[in-house]
């Protein structure tokens, strides 16, 4: 029995990719909102700005890889 093939979706819908980014950018503006808050030099502090980095790294390359 053969498997179904898969297709390729290389193309996201213009729909669908401004739906993604704008939760990718709220979700890094409520953890850049809560680093603020922080005392800068605690591990909270520290822990707060890996996660702001991690998720401003994973929109950049979502969006260098829907150009």
């Amino acid at each position: 029995m053969r498997k179904p093939v898969k297709k390729s979706t290389s193309k996201m819908s213009k729909n669908h990719f401004e739906e993604r980014f704008a939760q990718m950018v709220g979700e890094y503006n409520a953890a850049k909102e809560e680093l603020a808050t922080l005392e800068e030099g605690t591990a909270e502090y520290i822990k707060q700005n890996k996660l702001c980095e991690k998720l401003f790294a994973s929109a950049e390359r979502f969006i260098n890889s829907h150009q």
